[in-house]
């Protein structure tokens, strides 16, 4: 018999197949429905000032057909890969809403951002600098298969691979299905460059310059990743390939911290695989790189004492992204177990917001270096998109930070 845990797990899981599954039919209601309606609603004359309307709504159902030719097939891949049936009649359709379809429009531009020459500029700016930082500090490529780097918030494993095409030995950890599910997607089944094609750009109907803009279309990837293998066999053959990539699924402070944080949550378990991984990891990465990850912290103090713990001593943190701490407007209350004060084995239920705790960036350095840690490098204020549209009227910009600690105690 299934425990709760596992039934869980599975009602996750097949609610975000079921979501990429059923994208077109959520994305034909909210995009085009709303559009035709309106259409429908203006006089004779006024429609025959717009002779191109309809035409457009019509490329529009093309494009959102293109993309769904993509969901399902990472629906149905994926479910295979994940030991689930493949009959999405018995996945978790009834739970899936309006928030996890939206979540797939940032999916298509999180694969712009990593898998595509579309992102080359904003993957130079940010994956670029850690990525140099680190060929600097290690300079010798046939060395670097024994440098450990960790990247939580590996996303679509883009920079997973950039490490490894470098040389190092890399793992990435997600805690997201929808990333993790579509990563393994474009990870496992690329058979060339180019090999997928989809339209990103279709679900914003703002500060656009050319209707074409909204519709054009986005070769993905521009790497192969499968190509690593040979490129290392033919040049480096003297490297153990097969031990250099890894990715895990998880929360990273429940699978990278130490075993003595105080508090029980969704992301932090007392789950014996948690606990021996944890374990496992006790200054166990020489590099550990984070990359628009810091940020989705809700106890920022919990990612550093989970970053001290898995890195080793005079390891560094490299950390590149802005402090736009996603809980700030989060409503939502968890109830935590921690143990009562001055009891080893009596816990209480203590009720706690995910926002709250959003500090400045002074704030975050001083309590960055009170918890052990050095600052080699940092710089402030360097600007860059995410996820953004070149061609766009408008957009928005980071001023990030970068910065490589040394964890000195």
């Amino acid at each position: 018999m299934a425990s709760q845990q596992d039934i869980d797990e599975y009602n996750a899981l097949t609610l975000v197949l079921s979501s990429l599954y059923n994208y077109s039919g959520y994305a034909k209601r909210k995009y085009i429905d709303p559009r035709i309606q309106k259409w429908n609603s203006l006089s004779k004359d006024d429609q025959e000032l717009l002779p191109f309307y309809q035409r457009h709504l019509d490329s529009l159902n093309h494009c959102i057909s293109m993309n769904e030719n993509f969901t399902k097939d990472v629906a149905l891949n994926s479910s295979s890969t994940w030991g689930v049936t493949n009959n999405p009649n018995n996945w978790n359709n009834n739970s899936v809403t309006s928030t996890e379809f939206d979540k797939i429009t940032k999916i298509l531009n999180q694969y712009v951002r990593e898998w595509s020459e579309a992102g080359s500029i904003e993957r130079d700016q940010s994956f670029g600098l850690i990525l140099k930082e680190c060929e600097l500090l290690f300079p010798e490529f046939d060395k670097r298969s024994d440098v450990k780097v960790l990247v939580p918030g590996a996303g679509l494993g883009r920079l997973v691979v950039e490490f490894v095409k470098r040389g190092f030995q890399c793992q990435g950890n997600e805690f997201s299905y929808f990333m993790l599910l579509n990563s393994n997607y474009i990870l496992n089944n690329t058979y060339m460059e180019n090999n997928f094609i989809i339209c990103p750009y279709i679900h914003k109907f703002s500060n656009i310059n050319k209707k074409n803009d909204q519709l054009r279309q986005v070769f993905i990837p521009d790497y192969n990743p499968n190509e690593l293998s040979k490129e290392f066999q033919e040049n480096h053959p003297n490297i153990d390939f097969e031990n250099l990539m890894s990715m895990v699924a998880g929360s990273f402070v429940d699978l990278y911290g130490p075993n003595d944080l105080n508090s029980l949550t969704n992301i932090y378990t007392n789950n014996e695989e948690a606990v021996n991984f944890r374990k496992e990891n006790f200054e166990n990465w020489d590099i550990i790189s984070t990359c628009f990850f810091l940020d989705t912290a809700s106890n920022i103090i919990d990612y550093l004492r989970t970053i001290k713990h898995a890195l080793k001593k005079n390891g560094k943190w490299i950390n590149f992204g802005p402090l736009l701490w996603h809980h700030e407007d989060d409503e939502t209350v968890d109830n935590f177990q921690r143990k009562k004060n001055g009891s080893d084995s009596e816990t209480e239920s203590v009720l706690t917001p995910l926002k709250g705790l959003e500090l400045t960036r002074e704030d975050l350095i001083t309590l960055i270096e009170s918890m052990g840690f050095k600052f080699i490098k940092h710089e402030s204020g360097i600007e860059t998109t995410y996820g953004g549209d070149d061609k766009s009227l408008g957009s928005w910009k980071y001023k990030c930070e970068f910065w490589v600690c040394e964890k000195v105690e």
